[in-house]
């Protein structure tokens, strides 16, 4: 009788560490800092059903600062474009820098850092962190198309045409529109009407989505007037260019 007894003990012992543990790894899984880095990648962009920078935002600065276990890769990044898009820069850059401190390999950090020192007007930051990131992406388009745009910005033309030349053969309507524009301050007009031609031409293509996706992490609502504002822009250089020629 007392042995078995015991055994029944021994059983429900047994029972009471499995269940233990079932909930240490349920609890687990609810607060780790890679679930939530996963959660937010879904309301940043992955679904855009589901966008929500709101959300995005909380989710990333548990997973960056969780209580318990160590911050996943891109954690601070991811954070740092939440705080971008909220126009929070100063903490943009913040965590853009935590990112590269923690993981000094993760490269793509210094895109964000860059468009981040160009809205601050910080240029020279902005240039610096678009070469280390080109660096390592030397065939990006996106990132030579905005060092060129403020290189423009701050008067080195050439510099500009350095940057963007790599890449003209490119034809999407960013790329295209800052060559052209390029171009037109170099009286290079021909040139440059093939360039914004081409522009015009593939931007009266271009979906919102297609838009959208050179954007990760923008809110799908404004895709539409995002690609409105770029086939503006582009329309509004052919317009100078004929005024000039």
């Amino acid at each position: 009788m007392y042995s078995m007894l015991l055994t029944g003990g021994r059983i429900l012992i047994v029972k009471q560490i499995i269940a233990i543990s079932f909930l240490v790894a349920v609890a687990y899984v609810l607060t780790a800092p890679a679930t939530y880095y996963k959660l937010g990648k879904v309301v940043f962009g992955d679904v855009p059903e589901f966008y929500n920078v709101e959300l995005a935002h909380y989710l990333f600065s548990y997973a960056a600062y969780p209580p318990i276990g160590t911050a996943p890769e891109f954690a601070h990044y991811q954070l740092s474009r939440t705080y971008f898009i909220r126009g929070q820069l100063i903490a943009a850059v913040k965590e853009a820098k935590k990112e590269l401190e923690l993981y000094p390999d993760n490269k793509r950090t210094y895109y964000i850092l860059g468009l981040t020192y160009g809205y601050l007007e910080l240029r020279q930051e902005a240039v610096l962190s678009f070469m280390q990131f080109i660096e390592a992406y030397p065939n990006s388009w996106a990132a030579r198309n905005d060092i060129a745009w403020i290189l423009f910005q701050s008067g080195d033309i050439a510099g500009a045409r350095y940057y963007i030349e790599p890449v003209a053969t490119v034809h999407n309507p960013w790329v295209q529109n800052t060559y052209g524009t390029i171009l037109l301050n170099q009286g290079e007009y021909d040139k440059a009407k093939e360039a914004f031609l081409i522009a015009e031409r593939e931007a009266a293509a271009m979906t919102e989505e297609e838009w959208g996706s050179a954007y990760p992490g923008n809110d799908p609502r404004i895709y539409g007037t995002g690609l409105s504002a770029m086939r503006r822009s582009i329309a509004a250089n052919l317009a100078l260019l004929e005024g000039l020629k």
